[in-house]
């Protein structure tokens, strides 16, 4: 059997669960607009200027002058306690109150959802998520073959009254919901938040249906305006299971997440962490520890949405500028992300080789629905570009969807019509 162009010897010894496994668009696509000259508005990379070499040079030095043996040792399966107790401060600054027993500590959230993919998933077990969905969560659900409901979204967030039919659905059919994943907060890839209304709805739907919820929370430190809302896991903290990282506010790098979970749930992660990867690195923890003893924290995190907030008003401002009026997008209030939806007759992935072509690159809106849907939607992503890449990569992509819009007129294919989106604005 063929394997990308190579004989594969190994082809009658893969699990079926293999071939529901996918690449992510965006790790490909990144090898790509790592060239120079290309501006990249694709992928969720962190600003890393904010946080100096130097500053995490003098906290490693720290580390292994204080304990050295303890960083080069391995450690327990849930976690450096003194750095859960940070973590725990962590999430208090979103009115989340949490004890170090009742966390653990991940390589990553990314770890933390395919550990849950893991211990609840057998195949054809129904899973909801919103429509668009960030696609590394999208990826690890689908390598354990679930069943996927989508529920589609607008300015406030998820339609309550789809998941309501979706939940109604599936009762009538005799099956359950294992969970429901949700980004509430400045969502990825959308930008948008779930409104305070409609997380009480969320979670009263929950409890009717008896629906578990994941949710993912890596962008809520990072509000550019308005007020905080409160997280889900306040809201029900036996129905919720909350993740959390440090990649968006510190270092993506040290590939810190956590998971607090219920106790019985947080059993079971204890030993999928064990088979998995015995514990996460004693070294990045304990660096992680000493950042939030020996650093202001919170000004830093304050720093960072500062330099966020004004580089997504000029990609807003940009793209009002420059975008054809057939598009439409996201206005975020935090995160890194904008949602763009452009005429149903272009098709964003084809469109992708003549952007690159003009050296500028997004990420194709197919990639975050489980069923292919999105080839005219596209994120942009604004927290990695400075103000001027942006605003110059911007300018270069609107000329690349008018030339495909004038080439789709003289084709004759601009008909009415649109399958609906996320967007809450636009040109």
């Amino acid at each position: 059997m063929q394997s990308g162009g190579r004989f594969d010897y190994y082809s009658g010894l893969y699990a079926d669960r293999t071939y529901s496994m996918m690449s992510s668009e965006i790790r490909e696509l990144l090898a790509v607009t790592a060239r120079p000259d290309i501006i990249s508005l694709a992928g969720g990379l962190p600003c890393t200027e904010v946080m100096p070499v130097g500053m995490l040079t003098e906290l490693a030095e720290r580390v292994f002058r204080e304990d050295g043996p303890g960083a080069m040792q391995y450690g327990p399966t849930d976690g450096y306690a003194p750095l859960k107790r940070s973590l725990c401060m962590v999430m208090e600054e979103e009115g989340l109150r949490a004890y170090p027993e009742e966390i653990i500590i991940t390589h990553g959230s990314q770890q933390a959802l395919d550990m849950l993919s893991k211990i609840l998933l057998n195949p054809g077990d129904p899973v909801i998520v919103e429509a668009p969905s960030y696609v590394g969560a999208l990826n690890s659900f689908m390598s354990y073959q679930p069943e996927m409901f989508t529920v589609g979204m607008d300015g406030d967030g998820m339609l309550l009254g789809e998941l309501e039919s979706v939940l109604l659905r599936l009762r009538r059919s005799g099956k359950r919901a294992k969970f429901l994943y949700t980004v509430p907060n400045f969502q990825n890839p959308a930008g948008i938040t779930l409104s305070a209304e409609r997380r009480m709805g969320l979670i009263e739907l929950s409890r009717e249906h008896d629906l578990m919820l994941i949710e993912d929370n890596p962008y809520g430190l990072l509000r550019y305006e308005g007020e905080p809302l409160p997280t889900l896991k306040s809201l029900d903290p036996q129905r919720v299971v909350y993740l959390g990282t440090l990649s968006k506010i510190f270092s993506a790098g040290l590939r810190i997440g956590w998971a607090f979970a219920p106790p019985p749930l947080l059993e079971k992660l204890l030993l999928a962490k064990q088979s998995a990867d015995l514990c996460t690195s004693a070294l990045t923890q304990r660096i992680a520890h000493a950042y939030f003893q020996t650093q202001d924290w919170r000004a830093t995190v304050a720093r960072l949405a500062e330099v966020y907030r004004r580089r997504r008003d000029v990609m807003l401002e940009s793209l009002e500028e420059f975008f054809p009026e057939e598009a439409s997008w996201t206005r975020p209030g935090g995160g890194f992300f904008v949602w763009v939806t452009l005429p149903p007759y272009l098709d964003t992935k084809s469109m992708l080789a003549r952007s690159v072509e003009s050296k500028v690159a997004y990420v194709p809106g197919t990639g975050f629905y489980p069923g292919g849907r999105g080839a005219h939607e596209m994120r942009l992503n604004f927290s990695y570009p400075d103000e001027e890449e942006i605003r110059e990569g911007v300018k270069r992509l609107s000329k690349v969807i008018r030339r495909e819009i004038s080439l789709a007129r003289s084709l004759g294919l601009d008909i009415a019509g649109d399958e609906g989106s996320v967007t809450s604005g636009g040109g």
